[in-house]
């Protein structure tokens, strides 16, 4: 999946905050030096926390990792899926694990608002570590075909809306994630914020198969777990959660964006990314870049970037710069959310 025009470095004024470009990534001399350093590192099997549920496009890319992990360090890499509680529960599991970078977990750019939510007790500066920011997804609003208001268009989607307020159900992840925080967006600009009802899910596997159920309207999911039910003819694509530019994935390519449909609206990226508990030695945490920077050329990946599971790949390690795009976005995503009452004051 790849964007026909660039979208690199698009990012939503009501979602997210620009830190400087400089210093995002390491000097790759500087990683390798680093991670020799890491000793007898890893001791053992690695536990590796994906905060999704098994089916969506994020539960694929955290097994391509695992793989690709435990071939580049000689362990044994399991997948854990732990994502109850908008993250939460995997948040606390990696809170009680030594910081000795044998349990790593998945993070993604909806960590800018999970961390305010009213149950979360540990926070991102008091307990862990993000050390990579690794790719980026987008995502794309469909509806199963033949549903029983009609719906064939995004247009269509807007004026049922209108029609019927308060009746149809959108489904989308977690509360406080950054699909949360799109489809506020989204239907706000649309005009029918107050209109379509937010249904949370653990992934955009439910989410999809809801919507083809027919026990939710309209589903924010990626491409890729979208891709089946369009290439059978029972979905249909409403309109590509992109700024400009299409995807040249077949199924998609002539799929309108939001400014397309008329939305003025610039979409920002919802990044992957890992996180081990703080504490954790830089050599180690230097141990898994190099890992990751080098997994992403073995042939079995290639393979599946080729297949279209991502938007843009872009290894952002430099920990200085991610901490402070943290911390920035954390502060914007805070008052976004409580201005559309997500949390409280």
């Amino acid at each position: 999946m790849r964007l026909m025009t660039g979208l690199v470095g698009a990012l939503a004024v009501v979602a997210f905050a620009t830190v400087p470009a400089t210093a995002q990534y390491m000097d790759r001399a500087d990683i390798e030096a680093s991670a020799a350093k890491a000793g007898g590192f890893p001791s053992g099997p690695i536990d590796f926390v994906c905060t999704t549920r098994p089916g969506s496009s994020v539960a694929v890319w955290c097994q391509n990792l695992a793989r690709g992990f435990s071939e580049e360090l000689g362990v044994p890499v399991e997948v854990q899926f732990k994502s109850g509680g908008s993250q939460h529960e995997p948040v606390l599991y990696l809170s009680e694990k030594p910081a000795d970078g044998l349990t790593m977990m998945h993070v993604s750019a909806s960590f800018y608002g999970y961390f305010h939510l009213p149950h979360y007790t540990k926070t991102y500066q008091d307990d862990f570590q993000f050390f990579g920011q690794v790719e980026n997804h987008t995502y794309g609003l469909a509806v199963l075909k033949g549903n029983k208001w009609g719906i064939k268009t995004f247009e269509d989607f807007v004026k049922v809306a209108k029609e019927n307020c308060g009746e149809l159900a959108m489904g989308s992840n977690k509360i406080g994630s950054t699909h949360h925080r799109q489809q506020v967006s989204l239907l706000s600009a649309a005009g029918i914020g107050e209109c379509v009802t937010y249904v949370p899910y653990g992934g955009d596997g439910d989410t999809v198969k809801d919507v083809m159920g027919g026990h939710i309207d309209v589903g924010h999911a990626s491409p890729r777990t979208w891709r089946p039910h369009l290439q059978a003819g029972t979905a249909i694509p409403l309109v590509m959660l992109l700024s400009d530019g299409r995807l040249d994935d077949p199924d998609w390519k002539d799929v309108r964006n939001v400014n397309e449909v008329g939305l003025n609206w610039q979409i920002p990226h919802h990044w992957q990314g890992l996180a081990v508990k703080k504490g954790t030695p830089e050599p180690i945490m230097d141990k898994l870049v190099l890992a990751l920077h080098n997994m992403y050329e073995l042939d079995f990946f290639q393979e599946y970037l080729s297949a279209g599971t991502h938007l843009v790949l872009d290894i952002r390690d430099d920990r200085d710069w991610i901490n402070k795009d943290m911390m920035k976005n954390q502060a914007v995503v805070k008052d976004f959310m409580i201005e559309n009452k997500m949390i409280g004051q």
